[in-house]
């Protein structure tokens, strides 16, 4: 078994991912790619503006990094198809894909969470943009991504602490709390 190992954190927009990476994440200093932390460095005051050029930079970086075979970690909504070739690309190169989902129960939820991360000098997401991620999120997450990769976690970001609502490890699926993880799956399969 190889020691490469490719995080993927992934929620909605506002689901608290860079603050469950921060908590979970192994010690060592691993590449972070987060295309809207580097939309943010490039025009802080209008990252939807460059949104385009720092999803090129991070899918440059990450295709660097495969071949370079380092591991990694990548933030993202999971909201598009996109991450569907690296999965395939990183498992074919001998990466373990390990999936960390975060998530609230409703896009208003989402909403709130990003309206404090701006008065804290965060970025903003416009509002039609989270309540379309946040279900196209949670569809692809159910429907697709979680049977690509070899290792996945569900973590609910909805109380003071998050909790471990279920994880598969190749393939065998472990449900820590039903409530939970029925209330995450209904109406997406």
């Amino acid at each position: 078994m190889s020691d490469l190992i490719l995080y993927i954190i992934a929620g909605a927009n506002g689901s608290g991912k860079s603050t469950l990476a921060s908590e979970l994440l192994p010690a060592e200093k691993l590449e972070f790619l987060n295309a809207d932390n580097i939309a943010h460095e490039i025009c802080p005051e209008n990252i939807e503006s460059v949104k385009i050029k720092a999803g090129k930079i991070v899918l440059n970086k990450l295709n660097e990094l495969l071949n370079k075979k380092k591991s990694f970690v990548i933030e993202t909504t999971l909201a598009g198809k996109n991450h569907i070739k690296t999965i395939k690309k990183a498992r074919e190169l001998g990466y373990k894909v390990v999936l960390i989902y975060s998530y609230l129960d409703t896009p208003e939820m989402c909403e709130n969470r990003i309206k404090v991360r701006v008065l804290n000098g965060g970025h903003d997401i416009p509002q039609n943009d989270i309540v379309r991620r946040f279900y196209r999120s949670k569809n692809n997450f159910i429907n697709m991504y979680q049977n690509l990769v070899s290792e996945w976690n569900i973590f609910y970001n909805g109380s003071s602490e998050y909790i471990l609502v279920a994880q598969s490890i190749n393939g065998a699926i472990e449900i820590f709390n039903e409530n939970l993880y029925n209330d995450f799956i209904k109406g997406f399969q």
